[in-house]
């Protein structure tokens, strides 16, 4: 056995040869020496002297309690509670409490207590992944030829029952069924569970897994509890571990630590008095009693929190009473809001500060804030340091107008000098707080939808117009739509009523209210159905007649087998393996044009916005079939499309479904799809008999799944449906770029990729290194930047081609957003900042997320509250909601 040197994040790395118990920092032996000074019992090792600080400490013997306090208490009559094989305790009338002790146990003896551990911030400490999980915790039995050690240890602490139908009688069990949800599945990799908890590795015999035989029963890793194998070594115990990924999983170690000391309740009765009068004693052990003794800090908070107050003029509150009256009403008691007035008006730098930032930088003493002497310095400031400290504003119900939009004033304007100053927008003092905050932009009105039309209106078509005005009722939750279809209408109609008079079939009298009916008509008549089936038939009989012929055999015989699917209503499911460059995306656009050539109904979909705009009249799978966005925790999910709505009735006609990018989409959107199809066609077969073509190549991304692991991926993805041993494959695998010519390096791009998807490649621990002649290693971001953006200060100056060639890449949108304000700080322009409104839908969930909470979150896929543009800047459209111009993801 080796020595146990290095303890730093040993508990992530076990080895069975290190001799963890028997190491000096764990073995302390038993508490057999005496302080010479105090008699109290210590530890070989321990410092001397320690207890009592050398003799310093003098206690004096604890007083008898009186009576009836001492009869009552010596009465509670404790016992020792050990059956069951539950950890020792005792109870006292009842209320059962913890015995404290050194977590070894003594020479000879067995496990008895329960030790639990906190791990706070600290530099040292190891974030673990949830890759990493099986290098600590783990729910399997050892191998009993090379870890004997540990294999005895698992057997004696760390086996669950047996309960269930080998022992009805087991304490875990309620209502028949096990309440710690033993035995557990057996699986052969970890996963994310659902429940806040990771579904630990628990392989069968047949996976490699091995089984104890305990009084007759055999039992494997179903049973097992999980733990670390370095503190089981190290302590020879009953040490639970637990991965705390979400608020769920950590509520038990919540409830120990805010529940304060154990408590028992007795009464004190007088037999002459009728009333009862009830007390409640509190039990300290010994380590919590010395804690207090020496006054040490029973707990901490980190950063401090001042709460600031937030009222209208004049109305703050003040507390008087029949001696203090006069001078109250005189002076009234100032507050944080009327003293960051007056630190505003004599103090430079706090007229740059928000409310909320005043104590970071000053201490508020009750009655006015004063600069802060500690903390760190603020560049260009010499005289001002800064602390972590918060303000909190007081909530507001919205109820509660005036002051909830003075709270709002509060977060956006600077350096404040009074509530006249908060309502004053550019030189003009506005009535009230609301209309201040209208003016500054802070609350949602449909000016933005009226600028909107009015500047469509400039240079628009109507056909183009009302395609807007359409787009707006639909998604835009507009205030009032008649005021809007009133303000608008002559522009919306002015094409059928110029058409109508030209006619001349209408008289003058009622040629503009025929005008708008059939303008309303239109408007009403923009249904899916029509979108679907308006194809200009010659030019897609044009395309299939001039492709067909260029197809190669591998294409053709895919070409062929969907086609014949499709014209004799097979209902099959193919998988198109096409890796990059094999002339995926041609041959899917040539199969749409030859269904839809005759008339019938072929829908293209994509699971990301960019491929969508690769296909014709593709849109996304999210918003086509109007998936769940629970997939990964639904057990049966369906489309959100009713059996009455338009869509249905063109999912009723359909005879194909192309669905590009299947690798990334999640399993559960193909099968949410064939459940639904079942439904509106109602119909039992496969996908209702619909031919669907999925395409992409798996050596690429597989579907994202939060904070999941590689294993979590794999589950998702489509080869783990249940309709995929139902899906025929087709593959492409002849790439069209070398073939044709097109680039110089693709035939070595080309096999450098199917060489890292295949796994051929060389990589360690997963990591492979790219080879220098495909592109340029820079170390730092800054460098990044200059290679791919050259002399961006003039980007003025660059055409338009010079953008589109180029964009950096990132894994996370924190990177992204940082490299995108630098090169924004990089050239000179005019800057406009837009602000995002974000409010709740329950306006009484307001004061538990107030408006500047919501104005901090950042949900994937949506811009940030502020969005900071300047003339040249290249914008990412997030949502287009009048496909398939342009796509989710589309840089203009």
């Amino acid at each position: 056995m080796r020595l146990w040197k290095n303890k730093l994040h040993s508990g992530m790395a076990y080895d069975r040869d290190i001799a963890y118990r028997t190491d000096v920092c764990v073995a302390l032996g038993s508490m057999t020496y005496k302080c010479q000074w105090c008699n109290a019992l210590k530890w070989k090792d321990e410092t001397l002297g320690m207890c009592c600080s050398a003799g310093k400490v003098q206690l004096e013997r604890l007083k008898q309690l009186p009576e009836p306090l001492y009869s009552l208490m010596t009465s509670f009559g404790g016992k020792q509670v050990t059956a069951d094989g539950f950890l020792p305790t005792f109870k006292v009338k009842g209320q059962v409490y913890h015995l404290i002790g050194s977590i070894l146990p003594e020479p000879g003896q067995g496990a008895q207590y329960l030790q639990i551990y906190f791990v706070g911030e600290d530099e040292r400490e190891h974030h673990i992944s949830l890759d990493q999980i099986d290098n600590v915790i783990c729910a399997e039995i050892p191998d009993p030829i090379r870890n004997p050690q540990l294999h005895e240890i698992i057997k004696c602490n760390r086996i669950h029952g047996p309960c269930g139908c080998f022992n009805r009688n087991s304490p875990c069990m309620k209502d028949n069924t096990c309440s710690k949800h033993y035995p557990k599945n057996l699986i052969k990799e970890t996963q994310t569970g659902d429940d806040g908890y990771p579904k630990y590795k628990r392989r069968s015999t047949d996976d490699g897994g091995f089984s104890i035989n305990i009084k007759g029963v055999d039992i494997d890793n179903r049973w097992i509890v999980p733990y670390n194998p370095v503190l089981l070594r190290t302590c020879n115990a009953h040490v639970n571990v637990e991965y705390c990924s979400s608020v769920k999983s950590i509520k038990y170690v919540c409830k120990y630590v805010n529940k304060g000391s154990d408590q028992a309740s007795f009464a004190l009765e007088n037999e002459k008095d009728e009333i009862k009068t009830y007390e409640s004693g509190r039990y300290i052990s010994s380590s919590e009693a010395v804690g207090r003794i020496l006054e040490f800090p029973i707990h901490e908070r980190f950063p401090t929190v001042v709460h600031l107050a937030v009222h209208l003029e004049n109305g703050q509150r003040v507390y008087f009473n029949e001696q203090n009256l006069h001078d109250k009403v005189n002076s009234p008691p100032t507050t944080t809001l009327l003293s960051f007035f007056d630190l505003c008006k004599v103090d430079d730098f706090a007229k740059n500060l928000l409310y909320p930032e005043v104590p970071a930088y000053y201490v508020w003493d009750k009655k006015k804030f004063q600069r802060r002497n500690r903390g760190v310095n603020v560049v260009g400031w010499p005289d001002i340091k800064r602390e972590h400290a918060l303000g909190r504003v007081y909530t507001v119900h919205p109820n509660n107008t005036e002051c909830y939009h003075l709270r709002m004033l509060l977060h956006e304007i600077r350096g404040p000098i009074s509530f006249v100053a908060l309502k004053t927008v550019n030189g003009q003092v506005y009535p009230t707080f609301k209309s201040t905050c209208k003016a500054l932009g802070l609350l949602e009105d449909d000016e933005n939808l009226y600028a909107a039309l009015e500047e469509a209106a400039l240079c628009q078509s109507p056909h183009m117009i009302r395609d807007l005005f359409t787009i707006i009722l639909v998604f835009c939750q507009v205030t009032d739509p008649l005021y809007l279809w009133d303000k608008f209408k002559e522009y919306l109609s002015e094409d059928f009523k110029i058409r109508l008079e030209r006619q001349d079939s209408v008289d003058a009298e009622h040629l503009a209210d025929v005008a708008l009916n059939k303008c309303l008509s239109v408007i009403e008549d923009s249904v899916e159905y029509l979108k679907k089936t308006s194809y200009d038939l010659v030019v897609l009989e044009d395309v299939v007649r001039n492709n067909e012929e260029s197809l190669n055999d591998e294409q053709k015989f895919a070409y062929n087998q969907i086609i014949t699917s499709v014209n004799n209503n097979e209902g099959r499911i193919y998988f198109l393996d096409a890796p990059g460059g094999t002339g995926k995306t041609f041959l899917i656009n040539l199969i749409l044009a030859k269904v839809r050539s005759t008339r019938d109904i072929a829908l293209a979909v994509a699971s990301s916005g960019i491929a969508a705009t690769l296909l014709e009249g593709d849109r996304t799978a999210h918003a086509t079939f109007k998936l769940p966005l629970n997939l990964i925790t639904s057990a049966t999910p369906f489309c959100n499309i009713s059996k009455q709505s338009n869509f249905a009735e063109v999912l009723k006609d359909t005879k194909l479904i192309v669905w590009d990018e299947i690798t990334m989409a999640h399993k559960g959107g193909v099968e949410a799809l064939n459940r639904s199809l079942k439904d509106i066609r109602e119909n039992k077969r496969l996908m209702d008999g619909v031919t669907v073509l999925l395409a992409r190549d798996f050596r690429q991304t597989l579907p994202v799944v939060p904070k999941g692991t590689r294993t979590d991926e794999v589950k998702s993805c489509l080869k783990r449906s249940t309709l995929w041993p139902k899906i025929n494959i087709l593959k492409l695998s002849k790439n069209m770029r070398v073939h044709l010519g097109e680039e110089k390096f693709a035939s070595g791009f080309s096999d450098l990729l199917l060489e890292i998807g295949n796994g051929d490649y060389p990589s360690f621990d997963e990591m492979i290194t790219i080879p220098e002649n495909l592109c340029t290693v820079v170390t730092t971001v800054q460098d990044l930047i200059s290679k791919i953006y050259p002399d961006i200060a003039h980007i003025h100056d660059k055409p338009m081609e010079w953008l589109c060639e180029r964009a950096i890449l990132t894994p996370k949108n924190d990177q992204a957003a940082a490299i995108n304000d630098t090169l924004l700080m990089s050239f000179e322009g005019e800057e406009k900042v837009y602000t995002s409104i974000d409010t709740m839908v329950n306006m009484d969930d307001a004061t538990n997320y107030p408006v500047e909470f919501l104005n901090s979150l950042k949900p994937p896929g949506m811009p940030y509250h502020r969005l900071i543009l300047r003339v040249g800047t290249p914008i990412m459209l997030s949502r287009n909601l009048k496909p398939p111009k342009l796509c989710n993801g589309t840089r203009l």
